[in-house]
C-alpha cells in the first residue's frame, strides 16, 4: 500500500514538474527573443552614435563629447554586448536546466538511445547550483557511445551518487572528481572525492535502504542508485580513492535490455 502511494505521488510531482516545466519554457522562450532584439537595437544605436560627431559643429562636437564622457558611453557601449551575453548565457542553461527536468520527471521507465556522458552533463547542470559554492568538479569523461538505457534514471543515478559525494565533503568544500570510460562492452562511470571516505565497518550496507551515516540523510539515494544499476545489468560498488583520499563509487553499465549500441552491433 505504502510503495502504491509513493508511485502515485511520484506521478503527481512529475505532471507538476512537467508543467512548471512548460511555463519556464515559454518564458524563456520570451526572453530568448527578446534579447536578440536588445541586441539588434543597441548594435543600431551604437553606430547611430557613432555617425553623429562628424555632423555636428566645433562647439557642439565639443559639447558632444562632454556628454559622452559625461556619461561613460565608452564603457557602456562595450558592457551593453558583455551583458546581453551574459544573459544569454544563463537563458541557456535555464533551458538546458528544464530540459533536463522534464527528462527525470518522466513517469513511464521507456528505454531510448543515449550516452552516459550526456547524462553526467545533465545530470551535473541540474546539481550547479548545490556544487557551484561548495566545491571543484573535475570531470574527464570518455563514453559518447549511446546505449539503449533509460536515460531519466541513469541521470538520477549520477545525481544520487555525485550529490552523495557533494554531501559527504566538509563545510571547507574539496573536489569531486567524474569520469567515464568506454571498453566496448560496458560504460564505467567513477565518482571520487576529497571527504572523510566510507567506514569500513559500512562496506556494502551502503547500498542498502536507510543505511546513512549524515545527519539529515534519509539513505534512500544509494539504494535507489543500485536499483538503477541491476536494472540496467550493472554493478556498483565502493572503496577509498587513492588520488583525492575519499570514497570512490564505480559504476559499470550495459544496456538496459542487455544488449550493446546498434553501432557497435552493425
Amino acid at each position: 500500500m505504502r510503495t502504491e502511494l509513493n508511485r502515485e505521488k511520484m506521478a503527481q510531482l512529475g505532471e507538476l514538474t512537467v508543467g512548471i516545466a512548460h511555463e519556464l519554457n515559454n518564458s524563456i522562450g520570451y526572453i530568448g527573443s527578446n534579447l536578440g532584439s536588445l541586441r539588434r537595437y543597441s548594435e543600431a544605436l551604437i553606430r547611430l552614435v557613432q555617425r553623429v560627431e562628424p555632423h555636428l559643429a566645433p562647439e557642439a562636437r565639443a559639447r558632444w563629447q562632454a556628454e559622452l564622457a559625461a556619461a561613460r558611453w565608452d564603457f557602456i557601449a562595450a558592457d551593453l554586448n558583455n551583458l546581453l551575453s551574459e544573459t544569454q548565457t544563463g537563458a541557456d542553461h535555464l533551458k538546458h536546466v528544464v530540459a533536463d527536468l522534464k527528462v527525470l520527471a518522466r513517469s513511464s521507465p521507456s528505454t531510448e538511445s543515449a550516452s552516459v556522458d550526456a547524462c553526467v552533463d545533465s545530470a551535473l547542470t541540474v546539481l550547479a547550483h548545490q556544487v557551484k559554492h561548495r566545491c571543484v568538479v573535475e570531470r574527464q569523461l570518455a563514453a559518447p557511445r549511446a546505449l539503449v538505457m533509460v536515460r531519466s534514471q541513469v541521470m538520477q543515478l549520477v545525481i544520487n551518487v555525485v550529490l552523495n559525494a557533494v554531501q559527504a565533503l566538509p563545510n571547507t568544500g574539496g573536489t569531486i572528481r567524474v569520469t567515464t570510460t568506454d571498453d566496448g562492452r560496458s560504460v564505467t562511470l567513477v565518482v571520487a572525492d576529497s571527504g572523510p571516505g566510507v567506514a569500513d565497518q559500512l562496506g556494502a550496507t551502503i547500498f542498502e535502504p536507510y543505511v546513512t551515516t549524515k545527519a539529515s540523510g534519509t539513505g534512500v539515494g544509494l539504494a535507489l542508485g543500485q536499483q538503477i544499476v541491476a536494472t540496467h545489468g550493472g554493478t556498483i560498488s565502493v572503496d577509498r580513492c587513492p588520488r583525492l583520499g575519499g570514497a570512490r563509487f564505480t559504476v559499470t553499465l550495459v544496456a538496459a535490455n542487455g544488449r550493446r549500441s546498434e553501432t557497435q552491433e552493425a
